[in-house]
This record gives structure tokens, C-alpha cells and sequence, in this order.
């Protein structure tokens, strides 16, 4: 398989910018000068590199060798780090001709990342640029051999427009499989020109989805044939014969415009398949324009076309927001794909998307589980960023609660814990539900419960009394994160209740030696404040307490002191002593200290 690329300015493979090739005194006589970017150590003009003078052309043009495949502008190789993210020695300016770029330079780390691109150092040591590479090779030896034809001459094989698309790329096939291999290296919306040298198969508009057509499509006598899909608002499938293709290039990015709005559903659903395939080729105005003035049926389709576009990219809906929004009261199906629209560029555009929730509110509680799951993660995208945005869909969370969990409800669990924390008082009616929720048997649903009971209780520490029973039965979950809620919940009821946890201290002082550093830390917590006015119910387990003066844990060993302080053990004094002059933690150290004082 060849790539090959006509003369083009050259571009930048990690920015997109124009490149201009280093050229030294002798030549630049012979040019005009540009402060364009300059290529690091890129072959100067005349055949031979070494050679003062460049090479005449007939037409008395100046010969240029070939750009180096894939150049790295001085901009990008400037920010180059090692695969581990080290920064590097910057590039060196070229102020002579360089040497060829047929070497790997034998000190300094290889290959080298752009932005997180795998780039290859090549040239020596004191002459080197960057090559990006586009196929995953594994030295720079293999970048040159993969990245020059038989000759030596570099094979381009992508360049980059300003949006990061792929661009300037040419395939002159051998096989289907060339064909279809050379597609799938770029990302669904990239739009393929195919020439033929058939008239009968000439194609005059780009095309995407190339796939091989199976023997079983067609006779046995004909030659393999790929299937295609044309870039056009009314799209068509394509069989054309592999000996009449000769080239197969990356098209400039087309932007296809949709049906007319008053245009029948079935023309915008086949407009749909392209969308399917090929989301970047996709206008989104036009869409907007069909979503806006469009009637019911042409708006429900094309609102799912325009989920498909968003879904690869979110950025061309920022414009339509408006329109999306008012399909939220439209039907069901209108409703559903206008949720998942906006749902994608929440992910991106949280703040934006904030300014629109009310509507969005609404659905939480819709019949349709699949419109709910759609509403409930928009929300949680937004909750992400802003939860303060959020707080008024706390009722609307409240009614969709159930024991038996769905993704609706999974996402409204993750929104409430997300809310509990800045608006605990917002959340604090939830409370019966949520400790209802600690009876089910699936054990996520279970932490995420005692997680946003947890952020009220720390400020409420009344909200979960009637749910210690069923709180303290979490204490043996074998999931050590559920443990470290329920206990951690506990031990925020003990704060202002210490007489209502005080009688499960036989339950709760097996979990001071658990293996979840969390779980020792916040039961250890927990004993401390019982023992703030129950010590005789904490003494028996001064002995593990003690132990936890040597925990890894930081908190284990503050709340540890803290405990053995509070139920004035005495056996404690020795080890708190010695907490308090070698701990390395200040914190410790200084907890130590006011133990050993509530000893004495």
C-alpha cells in the first residue's frame, strides 16, 4: 500500500500551522523570507544536503528535496516531554544545513510526546526534528522505513487542518483490505474521495463508510468490490469495482445539508444513516433550522439525527440549545433524544447547559424510564460542576427514588450525594428514603446511600437516628466502602447521640483492625466521641486502640489518641508518650499530648 501527497505547503501534524522549511544563508538569498514557523532540522534546498548552492530548475525555480513525513512545527517540539511527561532538552535552531534525517540520535529520550502524540526524535544529536508518528511504530528506525518509499522520498501520511482533522492523505490500492484499513485509522465523520479510472463508476461527491462488499453479494466472476456511502443529504449506497479505483484521498471536510424541513420523514431518516457513520459531516445549522421550523414528525427525526452528531462531538449544538430545549415538550421520542442532546454537551458545557434546567426538571419524573435515565444525567453532569444549579430538582429526585434500582435512579442517588454536601437542609427530607434504601440488596445503591446520608448527618446528626439498626448492619458488608459509610455515619449520629451507638461497641471494635485504612479511621472516630460520655463502654477495647498508635494512617492514629484520651485509660500512657515525641505527624503529636494530659 502507497500514501503518497501532491505538493502542498507543508503543515504542522500536532497544530495544524504552516511549516516553513530551514534554509541557511546561501539560500535565503534566493528567497523571500517569512516569519512563518520553522521546521527543526529539516533537509535545506539542493539535491545534496551538504551542498552550498541549491539545484536549478529548468524553469529556473529552485529544487526543493522532499519535506521529512510528517513534520513537527518548532512551536510543538519546543513543548515535547518524554512518554512519562519529563521535559527535554528544546530542539536546537538549525543555523547550517543539517545532516540527512537517516539517524536516530544516539543520546536523550526516544520517542517523545507532543500533547500527548508519539513523536520520533530523528537526525543527530546536534541536528535533530520532530516526526509525529501516524501508524504506532516502535523505534525511529521503523518511523523512516514505514514513512519513505523505495527511493528514500517521505510519504505523507496525514496532515492536520485547523480542527484536527485528518487531511492531505492519499491511497493508491492493492486490496479492499488497503482500502478499508486506511478508513478505520480516522475517526468516524472523516469524508474519503475515491477517483476511478471506469466512467461508469466515477463518483462526483465524497463519500464515507467504506467496507469491503462480502463474495456473497456478488458473482463469483466479478472483481472485489468496496460498498460506500455518499456524503449527501439523500444518501446512497455505491458498489464500485476495486480495478476501477486509483486513488482514495481524505476529502475537505464536506458539511452536508439536510432535507427541507417540509420534507418527507423517510428522506431525513436515510439523511440519518449518513449521520450514523459519519457525524462530522453533518450540518448542524441545517438541522437547528429543521428542529426549529420543522413540523412534529420532521422535528422528532431530525432531533435524533442531531443526537447521533452530538454524541461524537459536542461543540456544534452550542448554537442550537434554544431549539433543543423546546423539543422538550414535544412527544416522547422528541423529549428522549433532546435530553440526550443536551446531555452531551452538559458533559462538556455544564455552565451553559445550567441556564436551561428547569425544563429539564420536568422529565425527571416522566413515564418513560428511558426519558427519566436521559434527565437524570444531564442533571448529574451539571450537579458535577455546580450543585447549587441542581438543588431545586431535589423533590423531583425525592418521587423517583424506589428500592429497586434502575439508571434513573442510580443517577439521582449520585446527584442527591453530590447536593448533600453544600445543601444538606435540601437533601435532609430525603432521609427516610435513603436509609430505606440501606433494606436493598444491591450493595452500590447501598453506598451511595449511606454516602449522601452521610454529608447530612455531618450536620445533622439527628436525620438517621431511627436507621441505626439498619445502619449497623452494614458493619459486616464485605464491600469495605460500604463499611466505611455506614461507620463513618455512626460515628456523625455519635457526635450529638453517643447513649444511641454507645450499646454496638462490641459491633463496631471489630472493624478497628479492618483492612480498609478507612474503615479503622472512622470507627476509631466513632469510639472517641462515645467515649466522650460512655467511656466504661470503650475501655475494654483500649488495647486495639493502642495498636492504632502505629497505624499507617494519619486520622487513624489522631482519633486513636483521641479515644484513649477521652476513656482516660491508663495503660495508654506509655505509648501516647511515645506518640507524642516520635510520631512524625504534628497532628499526632500534638492529639498525644493532650491525651496524656486527660491521664494525669
Amino acid at each position: 500500500m502507497a500514501f503518497h501527497s501532491t505538493h502542498h505547503t507543508p503543515h504542522c501534524c500536532c497544530c495544524g500551522k504552516p511549516v516553513a522549511w530551514a534554509v541557511d544563508d546561501a539560500v535565503a538569498a534566493h528567497r523571500s523570507t517569512d516569519a512563518t514557523p520553522t521546521a527543526i532540522g529539516v533537509p535545506t534546498i539542493g539535491t545534496d544536503p551538504g551542498a552550498s548552492d541549491p539545484t536549478p530548475e529548468p524553469d529556473g525555480g529552485t529544487q526543493l528535496p522532499p519535506p521529512v513525513p510528517n513534520p513537527v512545527c518548532q512551536g510543538c517540539a519546543t513543548a515535547a516531554t518524554t512518554a512519562d511527561g519529563e521535559p527535554i532538552e528544546a530542539p536546537p535552531t538549525p543555523d547550517s544545513p543539517p545532516a540527512p534525517p537517516d539517524t536516530t540520535p544516539e543520546t536523550g529520550p526516544n520517542p517523545v510526546a507532543v500533547d500527548g502524540v508519539t513523536c520520533w526524535r530523528i537526525g543527530t544529536d546536534e541536528r535533530w526534528h520532530l516526526a509525529r508518528d501516524a501508524v504506532g511504530c516502535d523505534s525511529a528506525a521503523e518511523f523512516l522505513r514505514r514513512h519513505t518509499d523505495d527511493d528514500g522520498q517521505p510519504l505523507r501520511w496525514f496532515g492536520t487542518d485547523h480542527r484536527g482533522a485528518p487531511r492531505q492523505i492519499r491511497i493508491t490500492p492493492d486490496t479492499v483490505a488497503d482500502i478499508t484499513t486506511f478508513c478505520e485509522r480516522f475517526a468516524d465523520g472523516t469524508a474519503f474521495c475515491i477517483e476511478t479510472a471506469a466512467a461508469a463508476d466515477r463518483l462526483d461527491t465524497s463519500v464515507v463508510d467504506i467496507q469491503g462488499l462480502p463474495a456473497a453479494d456478488r458473482a463469483v466472476s466479478e472483481p472485489p468490490q468496496v460498498s460506500v456511502l455518499t456524503a449527501e443529504s439523500t444518501p446512497r449506497r455505491v458498489s464500485i469495482s476495486l480495478p476501477a479505483i486509483e486513488a482514495v484521498s481524505v476529502a475537505p471536510q464536506p458539511t452536508v445539508q439536510p432535507p427541507a424541513p417540509a420534507a418527507p420523514s423517510q428522506q431525513l431518516d436515510r439523511y440519518g444513516q449518513l449521520a450514523a457513520v459519519a457525524p462530522g459531516v453533518v450540518d448542524s445549522a441545517g438541522l437547528t433550522a429543521v428542529l426549529e421550523t420543522g413540523e412534529p414528525q420532521a422535528r422528532a427525526t431530525a432531533v435524533r439525527i442531531f443526537e447521533s452528531v452530538l454524541a461524537a462531538t459536542a461543540t456544534p449544538g452550542l448554537t442550537a440549545i434554544p431549539a433543543l430545549v423546546e423539543c422538550l415538550s414535544d412527544g416522547r421520542l422528541s423529549r428522549l433524544y433532546a435530553l440526550r442532546s443536551l446531555g452531551h454537551i452538559a458533559e462538556l458545557y455544564p455552565d451553559i447547559i445550567a441556564e436551561q434546567i428547569d425544563p429539564v426538571i420536568d422529565s425527571v419524573t416522566a413515564e418513560s424510564r428511558l426519558v427519566a435515565a436521559a434527565a437524570t444525567r444531564l442533571l448529574l453532569y451539571v450537579a458535577e460542576h455546580d450543585p447549587t444549579a441542581v438543588v431545586d430538582a431535589v423533590p423531583a429526585f425525592g418521587a423517583l427514588l424506589a428500592p429497586t434500582p434502575t439508571r434513573a435512579r442510580r443517577q439521582a442517588l449520585a446527584t442527591i450525594g453530590l447536593l448533600a454536601n453544600p445543601h444538606p437542609d435540601a437533601v435532609r427530607p430525603l432521609v427516610p428514603q435513603l436509609c430505606s434504601l440501606l433494606e436493598t440488596d444491591d450493595v452500590a445503591y447501598r453506598i451511595s446511600s449511606t454516602a449522601a446520608l452521610g454529608r447530612v448527618t455531618a450536620v445533622y446528626p439527628d436525620a438517621a437516628t431511627p436507621a441505626v439498626p439498619t445502619l449497623v448492619a452494614q458493619l459486616t458488608a464485605s464491600n469495605p466502602e460500604l463499611r466505611a459509610n455506614a461507620v463513618g455515619v455512626l460515628g456523625d449520629i455519635a457526635t450529638e447521640y453517643p447513649t444511641d451507638i454507645a450499646p454496638y461497641a462490641d459491633e463496631l471494635a471489630d472493624l478497628l483492625a479492618d483492612d480498609d485504612p478507612t474503615v479503622r479511621s472512622n470507627t476509631a472516630g466513632a469510639f472517641a466521641r462515645i467515649a466522650a460520655v460512655k467511656p466504661h463502654h470503650v475501655e475494654p477495647f483500649t488495647d486495639a486502640l493502642i495498636a492504632l498508635l502505629d497505624d499507617e494512617w494519619t486520622r487513624s492514629r489522631v482519633h486513636a489518641c483521641w479515644a484513649l484520651g477521652r476513656c482516660e485509660a491508663s495503660a495508654a500512657a506509655e505509648p501516647l508518650a511515645e506518640s507524642r515525641h516520635t510520631d512524625p505527624e504534628a497532628a499526632v503529636r500534638q492529639r498525644a499530648a493532650w491525651a496524656l494530659k486527660q491521664l494525669s
